[in-house]
């Protein structure tokens, strides 16, 4: 137990120290040359950090099952960097459909935790499109033809926030406490990318505060299920 605690204090650690560094380039004139590079590094740890905690943990089966996701997360880091600095539509698919796919495995992998569905799981991702449409028209939110792909990825993204906090609330342990904090805070992150790159703010500061809120809860997400490795006892 002491050793998985002072390799997750490790790791948090340096975790945090290239987040603070990535929150810095994103707010400043070097974003264009070091946005996507420490983007990547901050992605390519949290990979590395689901193989070093299964490897510390011997949760090996779980650990391969969280990675693949993570995987296809980091692309999805790829094409959303560039995106925020090149600004070409192209990227910004490319990074939503990887996510999509992170989003599906990670559905995947909490049904083979908790094979459990009932109404909570449908309610969910129902009132998730509903508000969606509501903040869509209230906002005036112009998606254009990615309107599909974006009702879509909501549907996957509220369907992943009902099983992480189902498994919370069903499985009462560290792990599962983690499990439902990295999923609130995904949804949180992805939400707030239809403000990020599909709302006219009046004010650049306000657009920034959005950018932050985006990265901190994404990253912060992502270690959290990285941590539910080193306390996942069912596996």
């Amino acid at each position: 137990m002491i050793m998985k605690v002072v390799i997750q204090g490790v790791v948090l650690v340096v975790y945090m120290i290239e987040l603070a560094i990535l929150l810095f380039v994103a707010h400043t004139e070097y974003k264009d040359k070091y946005y996507v590079p420490i983007k990547m590094l901050c992605s390519i740890t949290f990979v590395g950090a689901g193989i070093l905690f299964g490897v510390v943990s011997k949760h090996f089966m779980y650990s391969k099952m969280l990675v693949l996701p993570l995987l296809f997360c980091a692309l999805g880091d790829l094409f959303m960097g560039l995106y925020q600095v090149k600004r070409k539509k192209g990227n910004l698919i490319l990074g939503i459909i990887f996510f999509l796919i992170a989003h599906i495995g990670l559905i995947d992998l909490l049904f083979k935790l908790d094979p459990a569905f009932n109404a909570y799981n449908v309610v969910i991702p129902i009132v998730t499109v509903l508000v969606f449409f509501i903040v869509k028209k209230w906002r005036h939110i112009h998606l254009g033809r990615i309107m599909p792909l974006a009702c879509v990825y909501s549907i996957f993204l509220s369907l992943m926030l009902s099983k992480a906090t189902q498994y919370m609330f069903m499985h009462p342990s560290i792990a599962g406490g983690w499990i439902g904090i990295a999923g609130i805070l995904f949804f949180i992150s992805d939400f707030s990318i239809i403000f990020l790159y599909f709302y006219k703010f009046k004010t650049k500061e306000n657009r920034l505060k959005i950018h932050t809120l985006n990265l901190v809860t994404y990253y912060m997400a992502i270690i959290a299920f990285d941590v539910s490795i080193l306390y996942m006892v069912m596996v």
